[in-house]
């Protein structure tokens, strides 16, 4: 944020003193500086770096040409042709350093939102992996404590998954786990995170859900797994799924992990394809 208010006092700067350093010099300087207008790429880099769009760029390059041109003919002298001349051989080279310049941004941008992607998206299922529920918490937690808003934590892991593993090998594991998370992306909205946690066990956090919110959620991915039809090598294998739920009390994100990770123990522990909810210390 700072280095962003940074950014737009620079970008006023230079624009102003663009403005008044052409506005103050003589004539006879005009004539020896063309040029001059070739500080304005600073803040049309700056602008492309901060948003790193065909049109933002564009737009800009623009606008700088327009103030170029108008603070030129408002002089009380209006440029003669050698002027002139300087002005648009200065406008061609700038454009074509802002064309270039824009190019290589915007691909380094998209380059970084690859890396970013592949660093934070489980390869097999395409949901998000543990690292973003790191990033995703480290975010929420602070909102949530400011707004006192209610933040739910689902905890779900395929019943038996290992058997599966054993009994059709592990490419059947696999398809196993896409279609299971298939399922919960379809019944979890958009505003909630739905990333896999590692190995078959899944999570669900859900911002501005309280318990019983959660609960309705918990049982509608429970009911859609276990009436799913999965099918390897044309044989169908019964899926079900046990849930922990629990609440966000304040608690540190590691205490939070624990106490779902309970509620979920508890599920499996009561004859799985299940819920059970933690609140605090109380299993329900």
């Amino acid at each position: 944020m700072k280095r962003k208010g940074f950014n737009y006092s620079l970008i006023f700067l230079c624009t102003v003193s663009l403005v008044f350093i052409d506005t103050i010099l003589s004539e006879e300087a005009r004539r020896h500086y063309p040029f001059i207008w070739s500080l304005s790429l600073i803040p049309i880099i700056l602008i492309s770096y901060m948003y790193p769009k065909w049109k933002v760029i564009i737009v800009s390059g623009v606008f700088f040409s327009i103030l170029k041109y108008s603070t030129e003919f408002s002089q009380k002298t209006a440029p003669d042709n050698f002027e002139m001349h300087g002005l648009i051989l200065g406008s061609l080279i700038n454009w074509s350093i802002i064309l270039t310049v824009g190019h290589f941004i915007i691909k380094s941008y998209k380059l970084f939102l690859k890396v970013e992607e592949l660093t934070t998206t489980d390869a097999l299922t395409g949901i998000y992996n543990r690292r973003y529920f790191d990033f995703f918490m480290e975010k929420t937690i602070p909102i949530s404590k400011m707004g006192n808003n209610p933040l739910t934590f689902l905890m779900l892991d395929i019943d038996h998954f290992k058997r599966v593993n054993d009994n059709y090998g592990h490419q059947c594991g696999d398809e196993a786990l896409i279609h299971t998370s298939n399922i919960i992306k379809s019944n979890v909205r958009e505003s909630d995170a739905f990333i896999r946690f590692g190995g078959e066990e899944f999570a669900v956090i859900m911002p501005n859900t309280d318990v019983d919110e959660g609960l309705i959620i918990a049982e509608r991915i429970r009911e859609a797994i276990e009436k799913s039809d999965f099918t390897y090598n044309n044989e169908r294998i019964h899926l079900t799924i046990s849930i922990g739920v629990s609440f966000y009390n304040g608690e540190k994100v590691e205490e939070f992990i624990k106490k779902t990770d309970n509620a979920l123990y508890k599920a499996k522990e009561n004859g799985r394809n299940q819920i059970a909810i933690l609140i605090d210390k109380n299993l329900l």
